[in-house]
C-alpha cells in the first residue's frame, strides 16, 4: 500500500514538473514575441548613436546631445540640418523620435512635452504640431 502510494505520488509529480515546463515554455514563448516585437519597434526609432532613414530616404532623424538634453534632429542624407526641435527632453526620458510607415511625418513621443508631429509643409519647411491627433495606430502604441 505504501507503495501503491509512492508510485502515485511520483505520478503526480511527473504531472506537475510537465505542467510546470508547459507553462515556462508559454511564458518563454510570449517573451521572446514580445521581446521581437520591440527590438522591430525599437530599429524604427532613432537614438543618438542610430539615425533613421525616413520613408523617402531623402532625410533621416537623430537625437543630439546637447548637455543634459536631447533634441531630436532632421537632417538631409547629405547631413544638412533641416529641422531641430526647439524643446530639449531630459536625458532620464528618452523621447522615441520615429518615421510614420509611409510618409515622411516624424513623431516626437515625449514624456516631458508630449507628443508631436513633425511635417514637411509644400514650402519646404518643417513645421512641429503638438498632440496626438492623426496619431497612426503603430506609433500609438510605441507611445504607451
Amino acid at each position: 500500500m505504501a507503495r501503491a502510494r509512492m508510485e502515485s505520488s511520483t505520478a503526480a509529480g511527473r504531472r506537475t514538473s510537465r505542467r510546470a515546463l508547459l507553462a515556462a515554455a508559454g511564458v518563454l514563448a510570449a517573451g521572446a514575441v514580445t521581446s521581437c516585437a520591440s527590438r522591430a519597434a525599437d530599429e524604427r526609432q532613432a537614438t543618438q548613436e542610430r539615425p533613421v532613414t525616413s520613408p523617402s530616404g531623402d532625410f533621416t532623424a537623430v537625437l543630439l546631445a546637447e548637455g543634459v538634453e536631447l533634441r531630436p534632429t532632421i537632417r538631409t542624407v547629405d547631413g544638412t540640418e533641416v529641422w531641430s526641435d526647439d524643446l530639449g527632453h531630459a536625458n532620464r526620458d528618452v523621447p522615441g523620435v520615429v518615421w510614420e510607415l509611409g510618409d515622411d511625418v516624424l513623431w516626437v513621443l515625449s514624456t516631458d512635452h508630449g507628443n508631436a508631429s513633425v511635417r514637411r509643409g509644400e514650402d519646404g519647411a518643417w513645421t512641429k504640431t503638438p498632440g496626438s491627433e492623426d496619431m497612426p495606430e503603430d506609433i500609438a502604441e510605441l507611445a504607451r
